[in-house]
């Protein structure tokens, strides 16, 4: 395409998406710090913008990602060819034992406003840094408890761009899986939880539980979370540190010290030194295990 013709379109897409950004840096909106341009940037407030940003990417014919919070991704260093729409859409709303919250909410500031309410029921997923869209895509949550059993029903954008109120059912949620993970066509714009009054106490009792059970994880390190998925009856990072690769490194990528399954940005890693350190680590396992290891992480930018 001519300079003049991506002008052209800069310039249409401008008028329909008021504050879109071009060539856009995604690092900083991960949290592996890792990422190249988007070709377009566009940070959507409320659902109305969602919806037009999707319906303008569609008219335009352009490939479009939607991220959230930046965890469980790696963006790649050439970045994204298309347009990445950023949720920033983040309201809560309470009725008695159930709370609606927008996709752009993030995971630990539902929990904080459920807890102020002495609601119970989200504790598990404490110390889990994404947004409600992806949280759920992702069925995020512990080995054994995963975001989609609080779930009552799941507004999205459908494929033919209209607001629809699915129910958990439909949502073929499994360990870490859900119909809407690798799905822009279905984008989740709000999600109605059902949870259970409860004492301070109590539910302080579950805080203090699982912030445990999380301390051993690097949560200050730019890193994208759990790498991979545990396999049927086995801990993937037991796998991966019986493999001898705690502390692997890869030129700026390395394998945790505190948690196997975690894959740290040691300050100036690229996507393709996280991508090396991945396969060397499922290949080791393999060998060693005859295991095959998958990534709970998505790839973005790698086509």
């Amino acid at each position: 395409m001519s300079i003049d013709g991506m002008n052209d379109i800069n310039e249409k897409l401008s008028k329909k998406l008021k504050g879109i950004k071009f060539n856009e840096v995604l690092a900083p909106f991960t949290s592996f710090n890792i990422g190249g341009p988007a070709k377009f940037y566009y940070a959507a407030k409320n659902n109305k913008e969602i919806l037009n940003a999707i319906k303008t990417a569609k008219n335009f014919d352009i490939n479009y990602f939607i991220l959230g919070n930046g965890t469980n991704i790696l963006i790649s260093d050439s970045g994204f060819n298309g347009l990445v729409i950023k949720m920033e859409n983040q309201n809560i709303l309470f009725d008695n034992e159930y709370v609606i919250a927008e996709s752009g909410v993030k995971i630990q500031k539902l929990i904080r406003e459920t807890i102020s309410k002495n609601l119970t029921g989200l504790e598990y997923l404490m110390g889990i840094p994404g947004t409600i869209g992806g949280g759920v895509a992702g069925n995020v949550g512990t080995p054994t408890d995963w975001i989609n059993k609080n779930i009552v029903e799941i507004t999205i954008i459908n494929g033919q761009d209209e607001i629809e109120v699915v129910n958990k059912f439909s949502g073929n949620f499994s360990y870490r899986y859900s119909r809407f993970k690798y799905n822009n066509r279905e984008v989740i714009i709000a999600v109605k939880f059902m949870l259970k009054m409860a004492s301070q106490t109590d539910i302080q009792k579950k805080v203090k539980k699982y912030i445990a059970n999380r301390s051993h994880q690097p949560i200050n390190e730019a890193c994208a979370g759990s790498i991979f998925k545990n396999p049927q009856n086995k801990k993937a990072w037991e796998l991966i540190d019986q493999a001898g690769l705690r502390g692997k490194k890869m030129g700026g990528a390395m394998v945790s010290k505190d948690h196997a399954n975690f894959i740290i940005n040691t300050g100036q890693a690229k996507a393709d030194d996280v991508v090396m350190l991945t396969s060397y680590i499922k290949q080791q396992v393999r060998d060693k295990f005859n295991i095959q290891l998958q990534e709970e992480i998505k790839y973005i930018g790698f086509e």
